[in-house]
């Protein structure tokens, strides 16, 4: 009996010193886990350029120890326009320190800011916390940051100055400006910063403010402008003259930063003379799949020969299929995407005589799709071509070290959409109705689906037009993909028209196809027996591509009977 007494107080004794031991272990183990420490930043994945973006910073305590000295420090995008109660804020940088955050703990703070930049492009925010944990000496750090794309630009900002200019030529700017939004845009700032060097002397219109400030009250969608600065250029050889342009948008009493542009001129050598183009023209604009045969022009504008001189031509841009590139002679170093011609292959650079003129040429095709992760990205839309002409052995009385000339030209890329057109007998949303085979003196009824994919640029203007011929009746059964407005029709002309106004880039690529049906009738003549019957004719697309400003048409085949997805060549009639 005692024995077993001795026992049951030995095992719950042997109990008692386990629950303490896993006590201990628990409670005297790791209080802080670095990873419990949460810091984290929200905002929108995807802008318009110029939209105010509100980033929330959310941090919190999730470990079993107070946290000491925490400071965070956030990183505002690249680009980023603060506004503050004091006006616009210079520094891209703001901190906030909490001496301390007890377990459990949390909070939040926002960081409001405007975004600028081209479509396509990605600003990064940035937090960077440090801080210290409980009695430990060493202190911590923790980072995180947040990706925001921008999709689109509101206003479309194009900025021209030639590619060279010998010192103290006369040269112009051109700014082009588009409203490419749904929504018309007042209390506008158009500021030009001007290269050293430039002395301004004609400007069309006038500036409002100094000679580099122009007000824009209100710009209607679809609606845009041009300025026009005449002056002239000074600088040493060689010398790169960047010019910037600046948009800028009232917000609530402060003008913050909507779009910049820049472009550059070199100062060239006035010996030698260098001029590009493109299929025959300096303004060319391309097509998906289109071939350009460049032709580069050379002179010696002096009074003496020039020896051994080297051409050297780059191709700059991602659209270029440069597996079919034809360099007519010249040799390419595809490390560095340049062509180069010397004496070996143009014996007149051996010895250049005065005054004399000559040409090379090259061609290479357009990529026959867009290559960028977002198609229609400002990098895609145009290519470069950038030529430089130099020599390395100066005559005597020709005060400089080298003999050089540069020239440049940037081809902008124009959308082509694409067209499909389908007919149904039997429709998967108005169904059949009607012989098929049509059967003379009897309705038939048909649909007729269009559906629109635009892989390149914003198109504006944009509508799809068909006439129905002797025959066909409009049947007023529409359907179309959401917020799209439906095919409507013209009696007077017996004209169907889809009037879509906007068609934007990425259409049926990265977003879904704008597709239109409607239902037409028929009731085939004893004129009609042994044929198809024509539903459709004269069916077109037209709009305007928004960023080259080109005319773009395409034209479809008609419609008949025989044309019937789900009953090809069973429309003769009977």
């Amino acid at each position: 009996m005692m024995r077993s007494k001795v026992l049951k107080y030995l095992i719950l004794l042997a109990l008692a010193l386990l629950i303490v031991a896993i006590s201990s272990f628990w409670f005297s183990g790791a209080s802080f886990k670095e990873s419990d420490v949460v810091l984290e930043l929200e905002g929108p994945t995807q802008i318009s350029s110029g939209d105010e973006v509100v980033y929330k910073l959310k941090y919190e305590n999730k470990t079993r120890s107070t946290l000491y000295d925490l400071n965070f420090v956030f990183f505002y995008p690249e680009g980023s326009t603060i506004v503050t109660n004091n006006g616009v804020k210079e520094d891209q940088i703001e901190d906030f320190s909490i001496e301390k955050l007890s377990p459990g703990e949390s909070g939040e703070k926002e960081f409001p800011a405007f975004l600028v930049g081209e479509r396509g492009s990605i600003k990064i925010a940035k937090m960077v916390l440090s801080f210290r944990a409980g009695d430990l000496r060493s202190s911590f750090e923790k980072t995180t940051s947040f990706s925001t794309t921008i999709i689109s630009t509101p206003i479309s900002l194009t900025l021209a100055a030639p590619p060279s200019v010998v010192p103290g030529a006369d040269l112009q700017y051109i700014l082009d400006y588009r409203n490419e939004s749904n929504d018309d845009i007042s209390d506008l700032i158009v500021e030009l910063n001007y290269p050293d060097g430039f002395s301004p002397k004609i400007f069309e219109p006038s500036p409002n403010v100094g000679n580099n400030s122009w007000f824009i009250q209100s710009l209607r969608k679809g609606e845009g402008g041009r300025i026009l600065i005449n002056g002239s250029l000074d600088g040493p050889e060689g010398e790169s003259k960047v010019v910037s342009a600046k948009l800028r948008h009232k917000v609530g009493g402060t003008y913050v930063d909507y779009q910049k542009v820049f472009s550059a001129t070199i100062i060239s050598n006035p010996i030698l003379g260098l001029s590009l183009f493109v299929n025959d023209a300096v303004d060319y604009t391309a097509a998906l799949g289109d071939k350009l045969t460049y032709g580069i022009k050379y002179k010696n504008n002096s009074n003496i020969s020039l020896s051994n001189l080297n051409l050297e031509v780059r191709l700059e841009g991602e659209m270029f299929d440069l597996s079919k590139l034809d360099t007519k002679g010249g040799f390419y170093d595809d490390t560095s995407n340049t062509i180069t011609w010397n004496s070996s292959t143009v014996p007149e650079f051996l010895n250049f005589i005065s005054n004399s003129a000559g040409q090379v040429s090259f061609s290479v095709f357009i990529k026959s799709s867009f290559s960028s992760s977002v198609p229609g990205a400002s990098s895609d839309k145009f290519i470069k071509v950038s030529a430089r002409l130099s020599t390395p052995n100066i005559p005597a009385g020709i005060e400089t070290g080298s003999a050089a000339v540069s020239s440049g030209i940037i081809t902008k890329i124009g959308t082509q959409p694409t067209l499909n057109q389908l007919s149904y007998y039997n429709d998967p949303d108005f169904r059949s109705s009607g012989p098929m085979p049509p059967r003379v003196g009897e309705e038939s009824f048909f649909t007729i689906h269009w559906q629109l994919t635009n892989p390149g640029n914003d198109m504006e203007n944009v509508k799809i037009t068909a006439k129905l011929p002797t025959g066909a009746t409009w049947d007023n059964e529409t359907r179309t993909t959401e917020n799209q407005p439906a095919p409507s029709f013209n009696s007077n002309l017996s004209e169907v028209i889809w009037n879509l106004g906007r068609l934007p880039y990425g259409t049926g690529i990265i977003a879904g196809k704008y597709e239109a049906s409607f239902r037409i009738k028929i009731k085939p003549s004893v004129g009609q027996a042994g044929s198809s019957a024509l539903l459709l004719e004269n069916i077109q697309f037209s709009g305007i591509d928004s960023f080259t400003r080109q005319s773009i048409v395409i034209n479809k085949p008609n419609v008949t009977t025989d044309s019937s997805v789900d009953r090809p060549r069973e429309g003769t009639v009977q």
